[in-house]
């Protein structure tokens, strides 16, 4: 399954993703299946290296790059970004989710799993078509939320540092979670989309954005709620709201999923996808769009990804979940009818 997975996902990568790459994506910093942090601050210090937005939330001065290996789209490390002058700060904020840049630099001194590029130059490559850049995205979750609160139950987005830092979802507002030694296996453990409980006391800096540490003085600081793990290989039917994945520099078309409620406020989107039938996969994804296209008044935008309300969609498949660092677990399908779009 494994090898299928694969497979289908380099079907929906863009051919430009090529084994030739020029200085400025530093194919020297990726060697032996391994990313030279050191190799790839040299080539910041140089000519520079091109890196792809993967996050930039400016209320919580959230920041966040990606450096992909240019010959290996599995393989990726992300990186914050701050600016060194006034002028590329405010540059910073009107980036988007999967716009590409060249940025010139260096590492800040920053006791962090995950460094920090202190950009001396940036300058943009390509703007995503992912969303209309004048269109501000307005968060439902604010900071204040998290400074006001002792605990949460929010999804995992992703571990760091085996397990140093969690980052954790709250509704739509992305929490750092810098792990003590005493709970580091725990995280490590974590998938991405497990749902989770947390006990939490606010970090004393940095103050943007936001750092929490699990509470000491609580027993069960960390409590896995449901680990998407569990549910690999079994036959399930779900039901959610449709969910449209925007295609990006890497993916040449729209990703459709459904958003399934896990309670409590969390919402899981889980793509629907054939691995063995190419045809099937194709004619899923025109289902979906029919059905979007129709209902163009209902779409919200919802950070990354955008939700149609009018559209209710149960699926049925065999669950997905190979890697605890995928993007969402999936449900595969066997046949059109294993999708039931309905709508009033």
């Amino acid at each position: 399954m494994l090898i299928q997975a694969l497979g289908m996902l380099m079907i929906l990568i863009l051919p430009s993703f090529s084994a030739q790459a020029d200085a400025t994506r530093c194919p020297e910093a990726s060697r032996n299946n391994t990313i030279s942090y050191e190799l790839l601050e040299t080539c910041l210090l140089n000519e520079g290296v091109e890196l792809e937005v993967h996050g930039v939330v400016p209320m919580s001065s959230m920041f966040v790059v990606t450096y992909r290996n240019p010959t290996n789209f599995f393989q990726s490390v992300h990186l914050s970004l701050l600016g060194s002058t006034p002028e590329l700060r405010t540059f910073i904020k009107t980036l988007k989710r999967h716009d590409v840049i060249l940025v010139k630099g260096g590492y800040q001194n920053i006791p962090s799993p995950q460094k920090h590029i202190r950009a001396a130059e940036i300058s943009l490559i390509s703007r995503s078509s992912e969303a209309p850049h004048s269109e501000e995205y307005t968060y439902e979750a604010l900071p204040a939320q998290i400074l006001g609160m002792k605990s949460l139950i929010g999804k995992v987005h992703a571990v760091y540092g085996d397990g140093r830092i969690l980052v954790v979802e709250y509704k739509d507002l992305v929490v750092p979670v810098y792990v003590e030694a005493q709970w580091m296996a725990e995280a490590n453990a974590l998938s991405r989309g497990d749902k989770i409980e947390i006990h939490y006391v606010i970090q004393d800096g940095p103050s943007r954005p936001v750092h929490v540490n699990f509470d000491p003085a609580h027993a069960d600081a960390l409590k896995v709620l449901h680990a998407v793990t569990l549910d690999h290989g079994k036959p399930k039917t779900m039901t959610g709201k449709m969910v449209m994945f925007p295609k990006s520099p890497m993916v040449m078309f729209p990703v459709f999923a459904i958003d399934v409620d896990m309670g409590d406020g969390v919402f899981i989107p889980h793509t629907v996808l054939s691995f063995t039938d190419v045809e099937l996969f194709k004619q899923a994804r025109a289902k979906f769009q029919e059905a979007w296209d129709r209902h163009p008044e209902t779409v919200r935008n919802y950070r990354n990804k955008f939700i149609n309300d009018a559209l209710t969609v149960t699926v049925t498949g065999t669950y997905n979940m190979i890697d605890p660092l995928q993007a969402n677990p999936q449900l595969v399908i066997t046949s059109l009818d294993d999708i039931q779009i309905a709508n009033p």
